[in-house]
């Protein structure tokens, strides 16, 4: 992982083995499957839709290492139930996830375009 990156790149390597076409196919579809949940994910949502929205998201940031995304993804997990302010928590959630998320698909492109020279 690059210092202060979002993506621990050293991870994904485990899965690929050397082999980039692979490596920049997953980050393509990481880019692709965040920006389509993060379409899905809405304050108002059901406990079952939101929970499932944020546990595929969580499963699509761990497999490429966006660990601070899967962690925060963990805690919109939690966001079901009865809690006071629910909404609220979620709104605020959602930032965080939103810019997390923006931030490590921009360095998964980064990425991919520096080793394409």
């Amino acid at each position: 992982m690059t210092a202060g990156g979002m993506i621990d790149f050293d991870h994904l390597e485990k899965y690929v083995a050397g082999d980039d076409m692979l490596r920049d196919e997953i980050l393509e579809i990481f880019s692709e499957q965040v920006s389509l949940l993060l379409d899905q994910f809405d304050v108002f949502q059901t406990d079952d839709a939101w929970k499932d929205t944020a546990h595929t998201l969580k499963g699509a940031a761990r497999g490429v290492g966006a660990w601070g995304l899967g962690k925060t993804c963990e805690e919109a997990e939690a966001l079901i139930g009865n809690a006071p302010g629910k909404q609220e928590a979620r709104a605020t959630l959602l930032v965080s996830l939103r810019m997390l998320a923006s931030n490590a698909i921009d360095e998964a492109k980064r990425f991919r375009l520096a080793a394409a020279i």
